[in-house]
């Protein structure tokens, strides 16, 4: 058997920097610990998960960076831990997908963090013909959005909303559903 490793030659983004630190910033006034711990910590956990050696914020491929925010925005949304910022407004766009997807499971409002939400559904949306009671889920792109959010996505329209924040929204699987339903979420084949 050969393994072929595909090198990223980019660099880390002066965005993921930022963003990453950030992020280390955010969960030391969580959870009281310098962030210089933080950083080590976090780092040490993605290089030992990953089987990578010990790489530096400064240099390290923009593939890496873009796994370790991934990381560490998983134990974001695990521990619900608080942000001062909007991630959507820092996340590279091949990291929002895995945050809109968090967002769904967890609970939270992808585009500020804030709880309760609603389900807000894209193209396919609920109402004139179509019951929230008896409609399948399966199929169809949805959001995670608090009432407020959700209210603007009803004002200004899906295109305008999804430009707006940069999100796509999450097509539903089945999959999803029974991870939302082994959750307590009540999601089913019916919407909530």
């Amino acid at each position: 058997m050969v393994e072929i490793q595909v090198r990223d030659d980019r660099e880390i983004s002066p965005q993921q920097r930022r963003f990453i630190y950030a992020l280390f910033k955010d969960i030391s006034n969580w959870n009281g610990d310098d962030p210089e711990f933080i950083k080590k910590w976090f780092k040490f956990s993605y290089e030992y998960w990953k089987d990578l050696d010990d790489f530096s914020l400064r240099n390290v491929e923009k593939s890496v960076a873009a796994g370790l925010i991934t990381f560490i925005l998983d134990f974001v949304a695990d521990h619900d831990v608080p942000l001062s910022f909007r991630p959507l407004d820092a996340l590279e766009p091949e990291d929002i997908a895995h945050w809109e997807y968090r967002a769904l499971i967890e609970g939270f409002d992808v585009i500020d963090g804030s709880r309760p939400v609603e389900l807000a559904h894209g193209e396919h949306a609920v109402g004139m013909g179509r019951d929230r009671n008896t409609i399948s889920n399966v199929g169809n792109t949805v959001f995670s959005l608090s009432h407020e959010h959700h209210m603007e996505l009803h004002r200004i329209d899906l295109a305008t909303f999804k430009k707006k924040y940069h999100i796509n929204g999450v097509r539903v699987t089945p999959e999803i559903i029974k991870t939302l339903e082994s959750r307590g979420r009540k999601f089913g084949t019916k919407s909530e």
